[in-house]
């Protein structure tokens, strides 16, 4: 990376890249367009603009850039021109010869190109005189002689243009800020706003610090202090104002003052005088504490100087010198604290300042005048108190510079770029830098993945391509290879059909190359084509010949069955498949599409067939499509074409014309009729079809509508004689038998006969398909109901409306009627006559509104005219047949609205609506009766309707009466199972004498089958509406359709109830009340008394004693018989004591003889025998009844 940064740097290769990278972009460009193949970019001049638009761009950001250059630097040159105060016009022309000279110089290297360092220090540092003896060349410097000398120092600043950079002499006031405070630092940070308005983003490159060394010796170590914190001052001032960090390279400076320094560095020649003596910290860290470094630096550096010490020595021959030159370590040994000591105050961070950064410290020398000092001497005069002895002499010689030239040029000047940036615009460009470089990116990276992307995509459609091809292949095998057509039945050749018509890229594929695909690598065109072409080939060697061989069938079974109309037609599509035809083409593709149509909706007549009839018509449209100039590769059989000419011959002209006219309605634009479009709103809701086909598919032909009479029929009347003689070519030579004139006098009657009996029968086949939908579906809110009923969107008023709408072509003759004659007289259409369909079917022919003047002619003149073959009275005739066809669902919108017979059926369903829902959310009895009410009004009238009305009402009334039925069985169950059932199950089923448990109790029994018992009341509230009672119990009412699911054995259950409560209740009390009389009738001869006791009432007998009265149930339970007397070892007595029902098991235990409510019960005790008669105050016997042992609890009704 940072080579790429270094070579980066070279303008040359700069230049050189950017020449290279555009060059790229241009070839591209000029190569890569024509490769997309998208005709806007396939020409010369899209890429001629194409690369002079990215061209100019480039050319702009640069010249923009240039001139942004140019500005910035002339306004910077522009304020350096203002000559600063006290150095009047002088100062001014030097600045001005400078800088031209350095442009002259510097070529394109503009002013603001070169880096920029400032010099500060106190006074008296000597900046200049280091400057001025560096060895570096400044323009100008030769015409500014007395530019620096050394004496009287700088008043403001010295602007110093070298060729490799610019440096500012500012003036020691500006560091001390000593001699005027407040105008000085004015002054100083002007010139610090200079800096930041003409270099904003790099105002300088660092900063050059220069110190006396002098100073560094002589001063005190406050005075010290004092200069480094107003250093530290000042160069927190440069921070915070150019708001950059910079480096620091300090220049200890007058270093000859040192003793011993010009001693020993006499000899040295030029070239080892230009060299660096100091330290450049070696680091990139910003951060790095290097003032803590000086000390050890220091000490290399006086180390160095000791290592050559013997050397120089034995160089010099005056004593003197080698005494001086063996003492410059030690001098400089001394300065070594002080200097690092400053350097610490200068550079050390605190927690409020930020620290600049200390790169290096350096000694220099500009020029040797004054008297060097000895540190060592001055240290023991200090000490002796005796200076003057240890003064030393004044020396002076020609002055010549020290360690300067490359310090600035090989050091400074070098690290250029070593500072930093202004933070706020390093984020400023690095956003924009950031920004361009990931546009560069993206863009890069987009087209990279465009055109790998569009070669996978190409490279994936290929395959999938090859790989259709192949399965095609094998799978189509035997088809293709078939020698020989038998068969007339396309659905065995569909899936080889479909097959090619789905191959990738191929004619049905609905996938179109999107953009990236076809990114100069596409081969989606010649895939296409080769798809269409193998589907066309498979179109003309399987579907063709089985549609020939169909009508090879078709044409002599038609004329067997002298269908010579037929045979035309079948005629004309034979010429046609066989490339025969001579007709236009759009009218010979609808003359196939119409006759195949009928076939195959016949033959694919069941609704899961319903998709394959759409594909097969579908090849057959894109065959006719492809077909183009190609010849087919099957003869039609010519001994058929001479039978079915003959047979047509004496086809009448009226049939051959409407057969045209029929086939021509498929290309003419009219719109079918489509229920789906037609209604809006629920018509899926309410609509269905009887053969469970899809709404979309109800339809009429676009020929039998009110566009297809006005805007087609009618325009084929006037043109059916040259259609005839245009199909001249189907009748062959035979053409020439046929009386044209003769038949041709009475066409259009001919035609509008035929095409209103077709007319009509047309919207009866669509009108039969229509059911309504199940109306009950979702109760309680009856969505569809609602939908059906609703008085302004119901779809049976829209159905009405379209029926009206489309079969009553009257409406032309109505509105032109309704004109006034102000209308009548500019001959201006309105109201409806104004509409779309009117304006529509105005501009589609001539006829039309040839019709529509006379007729507004003919009304505004009151008389007749002609109007094409036909008067207008005879039009206006045969237009009122049609309608008339019709009058029976015209009638239904006659009225007011809301009065109309239409609106009395949406009211009638409207009302069901309501009673369902009534009945749904809260059911009263009434609800049925209202119900059959409703049901009865709205089939009341259905005699006066059209079909499919009244079917579609007797639908929605036999649906909701089963409905009803079904919500009358609900409810019912549901009581029996509540009311009946459960308390059965519980209380009655598991007890004596129904089950083997416990008796069950008196009052239970009542509950149950007592008067107003769960039997009797569910037996009123629910089922007596719906039963009658005959001679075998209860039957179902025959008007009645929910008696008429009641199950047999459920109304047997409630007969046994019935005849349980007449046997046990006679008396009508709550509970079971049965008198009986009980008579002893006979008993073995040893018998001569009985005791006879019923729950808790006895009764003595003797034979043929008087009957004796009992009750039960009476008070307690038990049933015993005791016989008297008693005999010694014989059983005497007999007892039941279960529960309040041992009489049943007396009586069932017993010889019972039952006659009437009789009954005989014989018991043998003990080898003795006794017989008791009991008569019932009832119709049976109540305790031995089959009802009694044969109930079981009802569970359902159905």
């Amino acid at each position: 990376m940072s080579t790429i940064k270094t070579l980066w740097k070279s303008i040359w290769l700069r230049r050189i890249m950017i020449a290279v990278g555009l060059i790229a972009v241009c070839a591209a460009i000029w190569f890569g367009f024509p490769m997309t193949g998208w005709p806007p970019l396939l020409g010369l001049w899209p890429r001629v603009i194409a690369i002079g638009v990215i061209v100019a761009g480039i050319a702009a950001v640069y010249v923009n850039r240039w001139r942004k250059h140019r500005k910035r630097a002339k306004a910077l040159e522009d304020s350096l021109m203002v000559a600063p105060v006290g150095d009047g016009q002088v100062l001014n022309e030097r600045m001005q010869d400078a800088l031209a000279k350095l442009r002259k110089s510097g070529g394109k290297t503009y002013l603001y190109d070169l880096p920029w360092y400032i010099i500060i220090g106190p006074p008296g540092a000597g900046k200049t005189t280091a400057l001025a003896n560096s060895g570096i060349e400044f323009p100008g410097l030769d015409s500014l002689k007395d530019h620096a000398q050394g004496f009287g120092g700088t008043r403001n600043c010295d602007w110093w243009f070298a060729e490799d950079a610019v440096l500012i002499d500012t003036a020691g006031r500006y560091t001390t800020q000593d001699s005027d405070a407040q105008a000085d630092q004015a002054s100083w940070h002007a010139f610090l706003d200079l800096l930041k308005k003409g270099r904003p983003d790099q105002p300088i490159n660092g900063v050059m610090l220069a110190f006396s060394v002098e100073d560094m010796m002589n001063a005190t170590e406050d005075t010290l202090a004092a200069h480094a914190q107003t250093v530290r001052d000042r160069l927190a001032e440069i921070h915070d104002v150019l708001k950059i960090d910079f480096p620091v390279y300090v220049l200890f400076t007058k270093a000859d003052l040192i003793a011993g320094f010009r001693e020993y560095f006499s000899s040295f020649s030029q070239s080892r005088r230009k060299l660096v003596w100091g330290t450049t910290f070696q680091t990139r860290d910003r951060a790095a504490q290097t003032w803590q470094n000086v000390p050890a630096e220091f000490d290399g550096l006086v180390a160095r100087l000791s290592d050559e010490v013997i050397d120089r020595m034995s160089e010099e021959p005056d004593g003197i010198s080698r005494v001086a030159i063996f003492g410059l370590p030690g001098q400089m040994a001394m300065l070594r604290d002080t200097m690092s000591d400053f350097l610490r105050r200068v550079f050390e961070p605190t927690r409020y300042k930020t620290n600049a950064i200390l790169r290096g410290f350096y000694f220099t020398s500009g020029t040797q005048e004054g008297t060097p000092i000895d540190q060592v001497l001055g240290a023991m005069s200090r000490n002796s108190d005796s200076g003057a002895a240890f003064q030393p002499a004044f020396m002076s010689g020609k002055g010549k510079s020290y360690f300067l030239h490359d310090l600035l040029t090989k050091v400074i000047f070098a690290e250029r770029d070593w500072v930093g940036f202004d933070r706020k615009a390093i984020a400023r460009r690095s956003i924009l830098r950031s920004v361009a470089l990931s546009a560069i990116g993206v863009v890069t990276l987009a087209l990279m993945a465009a055109f790998g992307f569009s070669f996978w995509q190409n490279a994936s459609l290929l395959r999938a391509a090859e790989v259709d091809a192949v399965t095609y292949a094998d799978h189509a095998r035997n088809e293709i290879a078939r020698p020989v057509i038998e068969d007339t039945n396309p659905s065995l050749i569909m899936p080889h059909l479909q097959a090619l018509r789905q191959m990738t890229a191929g004619y049905g594929d609905p996938r179109r190359p999107s953009l990236w695909e076809d990114f100069g690598l596409s081969r989606y065109t010649e895939l296409h084509l080769a798809a269409d072409r193998a589907y066309s080939d498979g179109l003309e060697r399987m579907l063709r010949p089985r549609m020939i061989l169909q009508m090879e069938n078709d044409i002599p079974q038609l004329i067997a069955n002298d269908d010579t109309a037929g045979v035309y037609r079948a005629l004309k599509v034979y010429l046609l498949l066989g490339g025969q035809g001579e007709g236009a083409g759009s009218d010979d593709d609808a003359a196939i599409t119409t006759y195949f149509d009928t076939i195959w909706r016949q033959e694919f007549d069941t609704p899961g067939q319903f998709d394959e009839r759409d594909q097969i018509t579908a090849h057959l449209a894109a065959m006719l499509e492809l077909d183009g100039d190609r010849t087919p590769i099957i003869s039609i059989d010519p001994e058929i074409v001479s039978r079915a000419r003959e047979a047509i011959v004496n086809l009448p002209l009226a049939q051959q014309a409407y057969a045209s006219i029929q086939d021509r309605a498929a290309t003419s634009g009219v719109p079918d009729f489509n229920l789906n479009d037609r209604i809006s709103g629920a018509v899926a809701q309410v609509f269905e079809t009887t053969d469970g086909a899809p709404l979309a598919q109800v339809t009429v032909p676009g020929l039998y509508t009110f566009e297809g009479y006005w805007g087609y029929f009618l325009q084929e009347l006037t043109e059916a004689r040259d259609r005839l003689r245009e199909d001249q070519w189907v009748l062959g030579e035979a053409a020439g038998r046929v009386n044209y004139e003769t038949q041709l006098s009475s066409l259009e009657r001919e035609l509008h006969r035929m095409y209103r009996l077709d007319f009509a029968q047309a919207w009866r086949d669509m009108l039969s398909r229509l059911a309504v939908a199940r109306m009950s579906a979702d109760p309680p809110q009856y969505e569809a109901l609602a939908a059906l009923s609703s008085p302004v969107a119901s779809p049976m008023l829209e159905l009405v409306e379209a029926v009206d709408e489309e079969t009553r072509l009257t409406r032309l003759y109505d509105e032109i009627d309704a004109l006034t004659p102000e209308q009548l007289a500019s001959g201006s259409l309105s109201g409806d006559l104004g509409s779309t369909l009117f304006q529509r079917i105005y501009q589609r022919g001539g006829v039309f509104q040839r019709v529509v003047m006379d007729n507004v002619s003919a009304n505004s003149k009151a008389q007749e005219r002609v109007g094409g073959s036909l008067t207008e009275d005879t039009q206006r005739r045969q237009v009122e047949r049609i309608s008339d066809d019709f009058a029976q669902w015209h009638s239904l919108l006659r009225g007011d609205p809301g009065g109309r017979p239409v609106d009395i059926i949406l009211k009638n369903l409207s009302a069901l609506r309501d009673n369902r829902r009534q009945a749904a959310m809260a059911p009263t009895p009434a609800d049925e009766t209202l119900l059959g009410q409703s049901l009865s009004a709205l089939t009341a009238n259905n005699t006066a309707l059209p079909q499919p009305l009244p079917r579609m009402l007797n639908e929605v009334e036999t649906e909701f009466r089963a409905v009803a039925q079904d919500a009358t069985m609900v409810q019912l169950n549901r009581a029996l199972n509540q009311d009946v059932t459960q308390f059965c199950r519980d209380y009655i089923a598991p007890f004596y004498p129904f089950g083997n448990g416990r008796h069950i109790s008196p009052a239970i029994f009542g509950q149950f089958f007592g008067p107003g018992g769960k039997m009797d009341s569910f037996y009123s509230a629910y089922l007596q509406p719906h039963v009658l009672r005959g001679a075998n119990g209860l039957e179902p009412a025959p008007d009645s359709p929910v008696g008429q699911r009641l199950t047999p054995a459920t109304l047997k259950q409630f007969d046994r109830a019935q005849a349980i409560q007449m046997a046990f209740f006679a008396s009508g009390s709550p509970e079971p009340q049965v008198k009986m009389s009980v008579t002893h009738v006979t008993s073995s001869p040893t018998v001569q008394l009985s005791v006879l006791s019923v729950n808790g009432a006895s009764i003595r007998t003797q034979p043929d004693s008087s009957p004796a009265a009992l009750e039960w149930p009476g008070q307690s339970s038990g049933v015993s018989i005791e016989l008297y007397p008693q005999e010694q070892g014989r059983q005497s007595s007999l007892s039941f004591a279960q529960g309040r029902w041992d009489i049943v098991t007396f009586l069932r235990r017993g010889r019972a003889r039952v006659v009437g409510n009789v009954v005989d019960v014989t018991h043998d005790i003990g080898g003795r025998s006794i017989t008791y008669r009991m008569e019932f105050d009832s119709t049976t016997v109540p305790f031995l009844m089959p009802e009694l042992s044969d109930f079981s609890c009802p569970v359902s009704l159905e």
